[in-house]
Formats: C-alpha cells, sequence, structure tokens
C-alpha cells in the first residue's frame, strides 16, 4: 500500500523529474513503478505498457511544456488502490494544442486531474489512470 505521505513524496518526485531538478523520468520509473506497468493518459487515450513507453511520454510532454502536479485536493487509498484528484499547472514551450485548446508559447494553464492507481504487493504501481480535464473556471486568478 501506498500511504499519503509515500503518494506526496511520489507527486514531489515527478515534478522533480519535470523540472529537471530531480531524479530522471526513468529512474522516477524505476523507484515507483513495477517494470512492466502500464500507464494510461486521458483525453489522448495514450496507453504506454512498460518503462520505455511511458518516459518516452513524459518527455515528450515535458519538451513541450513544463508540468507542475499541485497539492492533491482529495485522495483514497484502499488496500492495493489510490485515487486521488489534483490541479496540473503547465507553461507552454512552444506553441501548441492541448486538450482541445490553443495555447502560444509562454502561456500557462491548469488541468484538473484525477488519477487511479493499482499498487502491486510490492508496493510499486502497476497500473495509472490519468484524467486531465481543462476548464476554463479551473485557471488560477
Amino acid at each position: 500500500m501506498i500511504t499519503e505521505e509515500a503518494y506526496r513524496q511520489y507527486i514531489r518526485d515527478f515534478n522533480g523529474a519535470c523540472a529537471g531538478t530531480g531524479m530522471s523520468h526513468a529512474e522516477f520509473y524505476d523507484k515507483w513503478y513495477e517494470p512492466d506497468a502500464t500507464f494510461e493518459y486521458i483525453p489522448k487515450a495514450a496507453i504506454n505498457s512498460g518503462k520505455r513507453s511511458a518516459v518516452a511520454f513524459w518527455t515528450g510532454v515535458k519538451e513541450i511544456m513544463e508540468e507542475t502536479i499541485r497539492d492533491h485536493t482529495r485522495f483514497v487509498a484502499s488496500g492495493r488502490q489510490i485515487a486521488t484528484e489534483a490541479p496540473i499547472d503547465f507553461l507552454c514551450k512552444r506553441d501548441l494544442e492541448w486538450v482541445g485548446v490553443r495555447y502560444a508559447a509562454g502561456a500557462s494553464f491548469r488541468l484538473m486531474m484525477a488519477a487511479f492507481y493499482d499498487v502491486s504487493p510490492a508496493g510499486r504501481i502497476s497500473y495509472a489512470r490519468v484524467y486531465s480535464i481543462y476548464n476554463p473556471h479551473y485557471q488560477p486568478a
């Protein structure tokens, strides 16, 4: 089981990998995920199975924008499953379209993330499903 405090460390590790101030995405994967874990991102419907695929996805996002997951607003853990909700802030490194909205380089925006995790008996993530939702009302002031 991953406790709430351990999950906070997971987010700190992920944010450090995204910002380039901590471990790499590959090291992050090795620390927190089973070798054959699946990471699914919705709404892009991207399913990444295994380390190579997940790290390539995270690295691709890092190339176009800086991502920071904020403190979660909800966290529920039961045995080997976790459900959480948190805002994610993005800073665009170049012009792009994300979840159906166009952004110019330098623009920032916030998504709300709901994430569901299956945790192996070894205490590592075996499946992650992340939903990101854009709504203008979620944007920071």
